[in-house]
């Protein structure tokens, strides 16, 4: 397996940038509407099965070639594309997160969850890589990643004792059965990654070193799982197709082009082979090749909201921003409870400046922040539909939850203390505001005593609320 990442900066697949491997590579967190769904699905009769409320698990996509997955910061599943790109079965990926599902239930690592459980995405992932790689052997790189968050780097960060492998196996196997799913695709990954137990640690997929796998442990696995009656069950059709449009997804926007086209040639004329190569020539900003391939999908799909979605994102990055909204908007109807693709459709009408469209772009943000509440993006893009109503009180209360969200905690009090001066009292949006207010002035102030410094004194009300987003949009940032 490659371990370097070729990075895709796009709509679509939302690159946030976290932090320095021991490698010295770049580590992202992927948003995708498609493959987040997937797996969700592919996970769901497990998280049941288990007796986990499938809504509260999140699932985040860690832009790295390593064969890798863990858990970490309470119900939230970190699934590394190499994973996705090398599973040859929807079983395998779903036997994974059956075992990942039981390290949950276990409460495994159980201190460590209860540190995480209120910290950012980015934040457990930096502090996960971080002592990873201190773990590893690299500890100025380690140090560097997780700066104040040296507590946790411990040599035996994320690796699991035998007994919690063995409980995690056992429950894994407990839950496969109960949703009717055969082991054999966790048994068959296991197999594979067992046989990297004789490489240098540094050769090793991360998943064999935070998760030991014997061929003891392993012969002992398939023994038991063996017994399932849905042992010989292949998978279904359907998560057969999801897995193939995952990996051609993948390899179209991570893998250089010259890969894309080898791993899908042009006599290839399969939905997979066409996304794939879709997502490549719109890469080398070779437009017309890839609504040509896109508009061939939709042919097939006239209503898949993901081939949608992909046709405003090409349309968008290559200029074409009036063309693009009505594919959003029809890939919106199509998956309304799609969050991602609601902000994307945002994006397009407020880079129209137009205000009439206003309106249009504020309501689809309002429902994909009540959906993800802590997607930072949306709530930047909600502040600047506001400015553009010149509705300073509302854009100054989305800028305080934008700044929330990404930790700024002077940004959210400054904005929060606008939008509190500003709305109606005693509405939920005051409320809301002084919720804020009130949560990232303590922050401000724990700050600065942690360093032996008075907090400053609260600051008066700027008239230009939310100012920063609107000046930070034209410049790019």
């Amino acid at each position: 397996m490659r371990k370097l990442v070729h990075s895709a900066v796009c709509a679509v697949l939302v690159l946030v940038m976290t932090a320095m491997s021991s490698r010295a590579q770049e580590i992202s967190i992927i948003r995708d509407a498609e493959i987040e769904r997937d797996i969700k699905i592919f996970a769901t009769p497990i998280w049941q099965a288990a007796g986990l409320d499938p809504t509260a698990v999140r699932v985040h996509l860690v832009n790295d070639d390593s064969i890798n997955a863990f858990v970490a910061g309470g119900q939230r599943i970190f699934v590394f594309t190499g994973m996705l790109k090398v599973a040859d079965d929807p079983l395998q990926v779903i036997g994974v997160l059956a075992h990942e599902t039981g390290h949950i239930t276990g409460g495994h690592l159980a201190r460590f969850q209860d540190g995480l459980k209120g910290a950012s995405t980015i934040s457990i992932l930096s502090l996960v890589l971080g002592a990873a790689a201190m773990a590893a052997g690299a500890p100025s790189a380690g140090a560097a990643i997780l700066g104040s968050g040296g507590e946790f780097a411990t040599r035996s960060f994320l690796t699991y004792s035998r007994t919690q492998e063995s409980a995690a196996d056992q429950a894994g196997l407990q839950y496969l059965t109960a949703a009717g799913e055969s082991a054999k695709g966790l048994i068959s990954f296991f197999e594979y990654l067992g046989d990297q137990e004789s490489l240098l640690t540094t050769n090793q997929d991360p998943y064999v070193r935070s998760h030991p796998l014997t061929q003891d442990r392993i012969a002992r696995l398939k023994q038991e799982a063996e017994k399932s009656p849905y042992w010989n069950k292949p998978a279904r059709p359907e998560d057969v197709d999801r897995l193939k449009r995952i990996k051609a997804k993948l390899v179209g926007f991570l893998d250089h082009p010259t890969i894309v086209f080898q791993k899908y040639p042009l006599d290839d004329h399969s939905i997979y082979a066409r996304y794939a190569r879709a997502i490549a020539y719109h890469r080398q900003a070779m437009t017309e090749q890839s609504l040509a391939e896109i508009n061939s999908l939709l042919a097939d799909k006239p209503h898949d909201p993901y081939f949608l979605e992909l046709k405003g994102q090409v349309l968008f990055e290559s200029g074409d921003i009036a063309d693009s909204i009505e594919p959003y908007r029809e890939a919106v109807k199509a998956a309304p409870y799609e969050p991602l693709i609601r902000v994307s459709l945002a994006q397009s009408l407020l880079a129209m400046e137009d205000p009439s469209l206003a309106d249009e772009a504020i309501a689809n943000l309002e429902v994909a922040t009540k959906m993800e509440d802590d997607n930072g993006f949306a709530w930047h893009q909600l502040a600047l539909a506001y400015h553009m109503k010149k509705n300073i009180a509302m854009a100054a209360l989305a800028s305080a939850e934008r700044y929330t969200v990404s930790g700024e905690a002077p940004q959210a009090a400054r904005q929060a203390k606008i939008a509190v001066d500003k709305l109606k009292p005693q509405t939920p949006e005051w409320y809301r505001a002084q919720d804020l207010y009130m949560v990232a002035r303590n922050a401000v102030e724990d700050s600065y005593r942690r360093r032996g410094k008075e907090p400053p004194p609260e600051e008066e009300p700027d008239d230009h609320g939310g100012s920063g987003d609107k000046q930070e949009n034209k410049s790019g940032g």
